[in-house]
């Protein structure tokens, strides 16, 4: 047989071999990646959600419901009234009925008592109408934190001959007793609280009238102002 017979042989041989040659390297790699993946696999990742900004606003409620925990706000305090108005209030009453006044005085809170509707002139006992006013104003006070100063104050003129007491400074004093005495029962520290008499040494009134001497004849509650 001619060589020229022989080269298709030849050729269809070869190609034969290519063809098996390719198979087994396609086989080789194959099964080298297998292997690969077999025992070093590739984490697969977790989907990351869009942000709520691009999601359409039905889905963004419930996507932030599974990617935070909710979080319980407490209730904001309300505020608390103003200290002045506060007392005001709880002295409503007896403000409008004239027996007592609530009044910013330098550092404190003036409740100041007028002696009509709480002393009989020229006594120092209390009238029985006034116990439930000095049990409102001590249950107030209870409220305040610091020291309580009651001062008792009276008009210019002097006590008349034959009167309880001597002058106008005992007499503020054994009222401001009485008042203090009274409100220490309310009081769940009673060492607070402290009383004394000024007479007629503090004004707050001319007493050239009648209703001028009436505002002087007090007794003052101070309760320090709050900050």
């Amino acid at each position: 047989m001619s060589e020229t017979a022989d080269a298709p042989r030849k050729i269809v041989r070869i190609a034969g071999y290519g063809a098996a040659l390719a198979a087994g390297v396609m086989l080789v790699a194959a099964l080298t990646l297998w292997l690969l993946d077999l025992f070093f696999p590739v984490p697969v990742p977790h989907p990351v959600p869009p942000p709520a900004a691009l999601l359409h606003p039905a889905e963004a409620p419930a996507l932030a419901s599974q990617s935070a925990p909710v979080r319980s706000l407490a209730p904001a305090s309300a505020p608390r009234p103003d200290q002045l108005p506060r007392i005001r209030a709880g002295l409503a009453a007896e403000i409008a009925s004239g027996m007592v006044t609530v009044d910013r005085f330098g550092g404190w809170i003036a409740i100041r008592i007028a002696n009509a509707g709480s002393f009989e002139p020229g006594r120092a006992e209390l009238l029985p109408g006034f116990i439930a006013s000095g049990r409102r104003i001590a249950a107030l006070v209870e409220q305040q934190p610091g020291a309580v100063r009651v001062v008792g104050h009276t008009d210019d003129r002097a006590p008349a001959r034959g009167a309880a007491y001597k002058d106008n400074q005992a007499l503020s004093a054994a009222r401001a007793a009485a008042v203090a005495e009274l409100l220490r029962a309310g009081l769940s520290d009673k060492t607070r609280l402290g009383a004394e008499g000024h007479g007629g040494s503090e004004p707050i009134a001319a007493n050239a009238t009648a209703d001028g001497r009436a505002r002087n004849q007090r007794v003052e509650v101070l309760v320090p102002r709050a900050p």
